[in-house]
């Protein structure tokens, strides 16, 4: 009988933080960083949907 290939499993670090504006009007802008704790690989997401494409893209069998 075949063997189940090994569970994927992977940690990151996620850190949220706001830009805001030169202006005291200026809307503020969310910003995103992702390591990996494995390779301590960065990468940088200007919205939560690039973050879930990425993420999604992982868990689907793809690097990202």
């Amino acid at each position: 009988m075949g063997e189940k290939p090994p569970l994927r499993r992977r940690s990151f670090i996620l850190v949220l933080w706001e830009e805001r504006g030169i202006f005291p009007r200026s809307p503020s802008v969310w910003r995103i960083s992702l390591q990996d704790t494995r390779t301590l690989e960065r990468r940088g997401f200007k919205s939560l949907t690039e973050l879930a494409r990425y993420l999604e893209q992982w868990m689907e069998g793809g690097e990202g």
